[in-house]
């Protein structure tokens, strides 16, 4: 076949190619660099046949795609460390079961506030959620869970009506919750070392040496409610 007519079939097959390769194939193709001498020979036809195809096989080809880069691998999530109330159920906060009638009032947020001091100072000792019911039955009865700042009976101030003549700590400390709670959870690990299974009533009192020793009774329930709500998380 005449070199002319071999360039000729490849220019017509390239018209059938997407009009981006025509173009590339079109543009290499000029007529300054795609000159045919008739008298070259069959080797210089089939060399440019040639360079014709690859150009249009390279203007055909799909442009490289740069891979993504790794994903960093996840950091393992911190082990849980369970809190040492986590699983406190309502009976646990009520081993002796109650002692008598029950009494209830509604907490303002002061007064939840200060329950909620009492139960995180307890906790904090390291002692049982029963202690800290037994500390907020307590300041329920003295103070209805008010901080003090003036005496009505002696020198009693506070949640828990501590006197500073008792050796109990100064006005300013005792009147200071953290502390109050403090001095009474540490006498009552001290005096009652088995408070755990004790009836509220008698580990209340072995604390406060009160004229009416029962009268912590009363409030054990509300207490036990109280401090749930704070463990749990529903307290106001």
């Amino acid at each position: 076949m005449h070199p002319a007519f071999a360039v000729a079939g490849v220019a017509a097959s390239l018209m059938a190619a997407p009009a981006g390769a025509l173009t590339a194939a079109m543009t290499l193709h000029s007529p300054a660099s795609t000159s045919v001498n008739p008298n070259a020979g069959t080797a210089t036809a089939t060399a440019m046949t040639a360079s014709l195809l690859t150009a249009a096989a390279s203007s055909l080809a799909p442009a490289a795609v740069p891979s993504p880069a790794p994903l960093a691998a996840p950091k393992p999530p911190p082990p849980a460390i369970p809190a040492p109330w986590a699983h406190t159920t309502l009976s646990a906060l009520e081993p002796e079961g109650l002692y008598g009638s029950q009494e209830f009032f509604n907490l303002s947020a002061t007064q939840w506030a200060n329950a909620k001091i009492i139960t995180k100072v307890a906790f904090e000792r390291g002692m049982s959620p029963y202690a800290a019911v037994i500390a907020v039955a307590t300041a329920s009865q003295e103070s209805s869970l008010h901080n003090l700042t003036s005496a009505d009976n002696a020198d009693s101030l506070g949640l828990f009506q501590q006197r500073p003549s008792m050796g109990w700590g100064t006005a300013a400390e005792i009147t200071t919750p953290s502390y109050a709670a403090n001095k009474f959870l540490s006498v009552l690990q001290s005096e009652v070392p088995d408070y755990n299974h004790t009836v509220l009533w008698e580990a209340a009192q072995q604390v406060q040496k009160s004229g009416y020793p029962t009268a912590y009774a009363q409030w054990q329930a509300q207490a036990a409610n109280i401090v749930m709500a704070i463990i749990n998380g529903t307290a106001p």
